[in-house]
């Protein structure tokens, strides 16, 4: 009753394997896995094609940032990914499917008694927003029409609530990676590529598309940047970031990224509110009346208790300094583009031979190794 996968989903049940490890295989394109290990590797390859995660790994490795998970965690892990990978997949190849699921998922979070007690503004903020993008997936691929600026204010905004949660937080160069991050919209253009609108997929999944200017550096930013966010959870599956870790959201082609990545998210935050919800019913049980009354701050103390944790803390200074750093270059070049080479805009007199060099980031401070690039013109400095 209380579980949005339960037996009344019926029609999704039909659509999922059996995942019992070791026994009954996942679907082909998970990467013919047969196992758990099979899935980990495929999460592994998808991990791997992104630079940034690549970088971290190798900084850890000779970093004194200890590991933390365990086998029974690590186990709990791999198959919350699991199961998040194959509701995804499902979604994604249905439209009615997803519209169903989604409806029957958003029913039982809101029906559950005090579940918004466990979450706290950020949390509830980025809920809603989900389940507003989601009610326009459903709209939109019933339809089978999609306007082209779809995304072009809700993707930003929703950057942004984890911005702000960021810099509340304390970690403030993973901030400024989320807000390079946010100014680049869908639709916008970059060098050379003239920006292209939202669509729907072909196919009978009638997929959302949208497309990112420079959209590889914008995924794999996207990615490292919230995966980074999402470590001052204290909840194992948000902390390791399991809705980006899934394949099909980690591997998804860079203008499917965002749809799949949707789906995975809004599943894994009903589950989330629900068993947080009754933890928190159950330690209401025990504790005294008043405790109830206090449960919508306990999630927030939560996250701070984490964050001001000294392993959290130097993990975030290591992960912000990569993201910091390819946000820089990242907004650097979006916004070279329409200065120099859509534009060529030149100077006259002294400068008319010289192209405008591109002066400084215009919204992130540059990388303590990087140096600002200067050009001085009959005292004009850029």
């Amino acid at each position: 009753g209380g579980d949005p996968l339960s037996e009344s989903q019926e029609p999704l049940l039909r659509e999922l394997p059996s995942v019992a490890p070791g026994t009954t295989p996942c679907p082909a394109d998970v990467g013919a896995a047969v196992d758990l290990r099979a899935f980990v590797g495929a999460v592994g390859a998808s991990a791997a094609a992104n630079p940034l995660l690549c970088i971290l790994a190798e900084r850890l490795s000779s970093s004194a940032v200890p590991s933390e998970l365990d086998d029974e965690s690590a186990y709990q892990l791999v198959h919350h990914c699991l199961l998040l990978d194959l509701v995804t997949r499902a979604l994604a190849a249905d439209p009615e499917l997803a519209a169903a699921v989604y409806a029957r998922a958003r029913g039982t979070v809101h029906a559950t008694e005090g579940w918004w007690r466990p979450l706290g503004i950020f949390e509830l903020a980025k809920l809603k927003t989900v389940e507003m993008t989601l009610e326009r997936f459903v709209e939109h691929r019933r339809a089978g029409n999609l306007p082209a600026n779809f995304g072009h204010i809700g993707l930003p905004f929703n950057i942004l609530e984890a911005v702000m949660q960021d810099l509340k937080l304390g970690f403030f160069t993973n901030a400024a990676a989320g807000l390079a991050l946010s100014l680049a919209s869908p639709g916008m253009g970059s060098a050379g590529a003239p920006g292209r609108g939202a669509t729907l997929s072909g196919d009978r999944r009638r997929a959302v598309r949208m497309h990112m200017p420079l959209a590889r550096q914008w995924r794999d930013l996207y990615v490292s940047w919230n995966l980074a966010f999402t470590t001052a959870y204290p909840d194992l599956p948000t902390r390791y970031g399991a809705p980006l870790l899934a394949p099909c959201v980690l591997g998804a082609p860079p203008e499917e990224f965002m749809f799949h990545r949707v789906l995975a998210l809004h599943t894994h935050m009903c589950l989330y509110v629900l068993r947080r919800s009754s933890e928190h019913a159950a330690r209401a049980d025990e504790a005294q009346p008043t405790a109830a009354a206090a449960a919508a701050a306990v999630a927030s103390s939560e996250v701070a208790q984490l964050a001001s944790d000294e392993r959290r803390r130097t993990l975030a200074a290591l992960w912000g300094d990569i993201n910091l750093d390819a946000a820089w270059r990242y907004e650097r070049r979006l916004r070279l583009a329409p200065l120099v080479w859509a534009a060529r805009l030149r100077f006259s007199s002294g400068m008319a031979a010289r192209r405008v060099p591109y002066p400084a980031s215009l919204i992130l401070p540059p990388p303590a190794r990087a140096e600002r690039p200067r050009t001085k013109a009959r005292g004009l400095r850029l």
